[in-house]
């Protein structure tokens, strides 16, 4: 769980090392690409260069996805598309990243931020060649900061995985769940997948068989049957919500269940880009 305290704590951190750094790359997940971004913190990073991560690139809806990638590279960003997993990083920073950060007494240097689980682990493990910044589903997995070489001319600074205030919005926090960013306790899961089911119904209306639809409950019809479907079934043949929201919740978090964006580049103001 995320508190107030903890929040300013990273907040102060990340100010804290800023001035060491010639540039900030900030990852986010293509699949929410406002919910999932540093916003809170535009104002610090105003003076560095700046490249933006689309993280996740392959189990978004590319159509809406490059909508917003277009609107970051109007407003001057340097914007990447990638899946880190799929990928030779060291490559695809040197290809993509270093050529465009300014250089210090010869040597380049960036700070890494983002949400929990946006993929910053996977990056500096992929250089690191350990398991020192711990990759794994639970958010908040990285402690403190730490620096990472590239090579002999490039650094990165990895920091913790940062949350917002704006967390206790429940929308935001929806999506932060959907995404795997934010821990979801066993008695808001339901809640958080009837969200998702009627933002599938309404962007996505061709996943949920139709004969669900027809049912006094969808929601309820739909965790019913994927409970027969996977044997979540307890005794006496009623379906095991619990083990049905976890499982599923699961594969949303993987992008197994649907490539999907959770929201469109129109729904925000300018201001928030």
């Amino acid at each position: 769980m995320w508190y107030p305290g903890h929040i300013a704590k990273a907040k102060k951190s990340i100010k804290e090392n800023l001035r060491a750094v010639n540039a900030v790359i900030e990852l986010v997940d293509s699949r929410a690409p406002y919910s999932s971004r540093a916003y809170e913190y535009q104002e610090l990073f105003k003076n560095k260069k700046r490249i933006i991560v689309f993280n996740k690139y392959d189990i978004c809806d590319i159509k809406k996805t490059d909508l917003w990638i277009q609107k970051f590279k109007e407003k001057g960003y340097c914007v990447l598309a990638t899946n880190l997993k799929s990928i030779n990083i060291k490559n695809f920073l040197m290809k993509n990243v270093f050529t465009v950060i300014p250089e210090t007494y010869g040597e380049k240097s960036a700070m890494v931020v983002g949400v929990p689980n946006v993929g910053k682990s996977t990056l500096i493990n992929s250089l690191k060649g350990s398991r020192s910044a711990a990759v794994g589903n639970m958010p908040g997995i990285t402690r403190g900061v730490q620096w990472v070489s590239v090579n002999e001319r490039f650094r990165l600074l990895d920091t913790p995985g940062i949350l917002f205030p704006e967390i206790y919005k429940k929308e935001l926090s929806y999506k932060l769940a959907l995404l795997g960013s934010l821990k979801v306790e066993e008695t808001e899961a339901e809640e958080i997948l009837e969200y998702f089911f009627e933002f599938i119904i309404k962007e996505y209306p061709h996943i949920i068989p139709q004969e669900h639809m027809k049912e006094e409950y969808p929601f309820g019809f739909f965790l019913s049957e994927y409970a027969k479907k996977r044997n979540f079934v307890k005794k006496g043949g009623e379906a095991d919500i619990q083990r049905v929201c976890k499982s599923w919740l699961k594969e949303i978090n993987d992008g197994k269940f649907i490539k999907a964006t959770y929201e469109s580049v129109d729904e925000y103001d300018d201001l928030m880009i």
